[in-house]
């Protein structure tokens, strides 16, 4: 896989080496525990018209984890910056849970590079903090800080049966092949920096995300999270104009283990943007 060396670390991604000149740019940002891999499904299904690049995220995959051990979402943030600059023209945005949180802040931060942004259940958990979702916020403070305190106790192992019961199911992590366990356990000091920061005073949605133009697709399912509802429900104030589908049966790990449900939309919503950011293309040249 190439990699990104840059001021805050280094970064690892995949690049599909599409060579079609006006080929849509997509960039996939996956979930907390996961790597670049869980797009493989949505990289098959769009196929070689999409120039796609999907990065591991720090501490996941092929990135590692910085040398002084916490990541931080503005190391994460400076990362993926650096990342969005060599790719050409407008991109595409497509993120799962974490991945969905820092979609949402790299589009209100660089809405001129953004052509669309779609997001399965991002977690942006400030939102929650101060609403009238207050069992939401409650569900996933005491969620959070169990997590933090079994990473700083020195047990990721039980940080990642509770991490994947809570997100997936009871005994989730006991029925992955020993690899699979084991990769999902080292990435438990990455997501215990990413409950940090996620749920720090202030950590919220930019108040210009009201004013986005680009077109916004906004996924939920019907069994996920208390909290994952929670968020989904607040953004919907923020994102007047996105387009909001439910899909039945989904659960919030849906990317992952029911990618038949997710994809078409997926594929869909993009497809229309990609024939919007041509369009615009062509009347500004």
């Amino acid at each position: 896989m190439p990699i990104l060396e840059t001021a805050t670390g280094r970064l690892s991604y995949f690049d599909n080496d599409c060579v079609e000149a006006d080929a849509p740019q997509l960039l996939l940002l996956h979930s907390s525990a996961a790597s670049h891999r869980q797009w493989r499904p949505l990289i098959a299904a769009l196929g070689r018209g999409w120039h796609i690049v999907a990065p591991d995220l720090i501490g996941h995959g092929e990135t590692p984890m910085p040398d002084h051990g916490k990541p931080t979402l503005e190391e994460e943030i400076a990362r993926l910056t650096a990342l969005l600059e060599r790719m050409d023209g407008p991109v595409h945005l497509v993120g799962h849970s974490y991945g969905g949180a820092i979609a949402l802040e790299l589009a209100g931060r660089q809405p001129q590079r953004i052509a669309s942004l779609a997001m399965y259940e991002p977690v942006a958990f400030g939102l929650l903090r101060d609403s009238s979702q207050r069992d939401a916020w409650r569900e996933i403070a005491l969620v959070a800080q169990r997590h933090i305190d079994l990473v700083a106790s020195g047990d990721p192992r039980t940080a990642a049966i509770a991490f994947l019961d809570y997100w997936v199911g009871p005994a989730a992590l006991l029925a992955m092949p020993e690899p699979m366990q084991a990769y999902v356990t080292g990435c438990m000091t990455a997501v215990a920096s990413e409950f940090r920061e996620l749920l720090q005073p202030g950590r919220a949605v930019p108040a210009d995300l009201k004013s986005l133009t680009m077109p916004v697709l906004l996924l939920c399912g019907t069994e996920t999270t208390l909290a994952a509802r929670g968020v989904v429900a607040e953004l919907r104030q923020y994102l007047a104009a996105a387009r909001v589908i439910e899909l039945p049966g989904a659960g919030h790990m849906a990317p992952l283990l029911q990618p038949d449900l997710v994809n078409p939309v997926l594929a869909d919503f993009l497809d229309i943007a990609a024939q919007i950011t041509k369009r615009s293309l062509r009347r500004a040249g």
